[in-house]
């Protein structure tokens, strides 16, 4: 999958060490916003402006680019960038 506004698909994280920053890039490039606004504690909705279509490429993303499934129940937990991140790591973990 390709991000809005990109013109080559992002590359997975060489280690789970980077995959903060990754999220905070793919959060960034969708919320079309700068990554370094996308911080952990930033929650999706309130302080990024998050819409209900946003939170649909977000999950769709990470499931195409870290080859994981995230369940609807799983999406429906998610508050800030650090859940995220938390959820592909777990994703990632089950693989």
């Amino acid at each position: 999958m390709m991000l809005p506004g990109t013109e080559s698909p992002p590359s997975l994280p060489p280690s789970l060490d980077t995959l903060p920053a990754r999220v905070r890039e793919i959060v960034g490039t969708i919320l079309r916003i700068s990554p370094e606004r996308a911080r952990g504690d930033a929650a999706l909705v309130k302080d990024l402006g998050t819409t209900s279509l946003d939170f649909v490429e977000l999950v769709m993303a990470a499931e195409d680019l870290f080859g994981i499934e995230i369940s609807d129940t799983e999406a429906d937990k998610l508050v800030t960038v650090d859940d995220l991140v938390a959820l592909i790591e777990r994703g990632l973990g089950k693989q």
